[in-house]
Order: structure tokens, then C-alpha cells, then sequence
């Protein structure tokens, strides 16, 4: 890129800035309902933007194709967070959180029949992990053992929001499997 190429993108993406961070702002508040979140979302769409643009998968030439993808971005920063936040919520009552129950199990000292029961439900969790497919296993491993979304996409090779999308198949398919055990 030449320097003049640089510098009309730079100029673009201040006048993209100016015409549009409020805009965003006022968008994300409507959703998030915390003027402080929103801005916080829109620096991160606004790096998103830059990041695809350092990538090669946005280019900066149309400002109606940028506006479109900023905004793109930021709602799906927000459904992202959101997701994070009101997972428990999504679980329904009825079907026991596994890593509770799990760790709930473990809290005490059992009775004998209580750790049969534990044995045989370890089996079934770990027959569940075998049954997923081998990039959901992975991501649930992770998951289990702490892993963060970020460091789970640089683990897998996938982006975030498909490591989130195989999380949430892949505890879906558990909690059949389970159930129906």
C-alpha cells in the first residue's frame, strides 16, 4: 500500500469516526441500556473494523459497505456478551447444570451407594464427551478446564464465534445424551 493509499484510507476511517461513533454509541445503548457498556462495544466494533481491515477482510473503499459491517459487528459484540452473561438463564430448570451436579457430588464425602451413583454417572458423562463430534469434544475439554473463548479460537484454529457455537451444540447434545441415559 502505497502512501497515499494509506492516507486516504487513515482519512476515511476518521470521517467514518466522526460521521458515525455517536451514531454507534446511541445504536448499542439502545440494547445494552448502560451508556458505559455500549461505549465499551463500540471500541470494540471500532477495532474489529481495523482488525478485518489489517487482515484484508474489509476493505476501506465504500462507507456504506464499512457503516453496514461497523454496525454488523457491533450487534454481534453485543449478542456475544449477552450470550456470556445470560447462559445459566438458557438452561432450563429442569435439566441440572453437569458441573454443579458434578461438583456437588464431589463437595462431601460419600456413602458407598453415593459414589456407585457418582461412578456411574461419570460414565455416562464420560460416554456423553465421547459421543460429540472431535471439534466439539475439544472445545468442551477446554472449556472444562478453564480455557478462555479467546485462547479456546487460537486453540481450535476457528474464530470465537464458532468455538462459542460448538460450546453450546455440544452441551445441548450432552444434556440428551444424559437425559435419556
Amino acid at each position: 500500500m502505497t502512501n497515499i493509499e494509506a492516507r486516504a484510507e487513515r482519512e476515511l476511517f476518521e470521517r467514518l469516526y466522526r460521521a458515525y461513533h455517536l451514531v454507534l454509541v446511541r445504536f448499542l445503548a439502545r440494547m445494552t441500556r448502560c451508556p458505559e457498556r455500549a461505549e465499551d462495544l463500540a471500541q470494540v466494533a471500532w477495532l474489529k473494523l481495523l482488525q478485518a481491515r489489517a487482515r484484508g477482510m474489509c476493505r476501506m473503499t465504500e462507507e456504506t459497505e464499512l457503516r453496514a459491517y461497523l454496525f454488523t459487528v457491533a450487534r454481534n459484540a453485543f449478542l456475544d456478551e449477552y450470550t456470556r452473561k445470560h447462559e445459566a438463564l438458557r438452561v432450563r430448570p429442569t435439566e441440572p447444570d453437569l458441573l454443579e451436579a458434578l461438583a456437588a457430588r464431589n463437595a462431601v464425602a460419600p456413602a458407598p451407594e453415593q459414589e456407585a451413583e457418582r461412578t456411574e454417572s461419570s460414565q455416562h458423562l464420560a460416554a456423553a464427551l465421547r459421543a460429540l463430534p472431535e471439534e466439539q469434544r475439544r472445545v468442551i475439554s477446554l472449556w472444562m478446564a478453564g480455557t478462555s473463548i479467546r485462547d479456546m479460537a487460537v486453540a481450535c484454529r476457528a474464530p470465537a464465534d464458532t468455538v462459542l457455537s460448538r460450546k453450546k451444540y455440544a452441551l445441548a447434545r450432552m444434556r440428551r445424551t444424559l437425559t435419556a441415559a
